[in-house]
């Protein structure tokens, strides 16, 4: 399920963050819980901006 409040859709993307690159990378999901990671709806992924400063990355599955 979704990490965000609320929500009740699937999660199928996962949310890391490198604080020290200051990057955000939202990438599939994963098959683990990872420390720090936030499973994501389709939704909320494609809403996500980075803080001032920060960078996105997204990494998309091959088809």
């Amino acid at each position: 399920m979704c990490s965000r409040p609320t929500c009740r859709n699937y999660a199928d993307r996962t949310l890391t963050y490198d604080y020290d690159d200051r990057m955000m990378a939202i990438g599939p999901l994963l098959d683990a819980r990872q420390e720090g990671g936030y499973d994501l709806c389709d939704v909320h992924a494609a809403r996500i901006q980075p803080p001032a400063g920060w960078t996105i990355v997204q990494h998309r599955a091959d088809a």
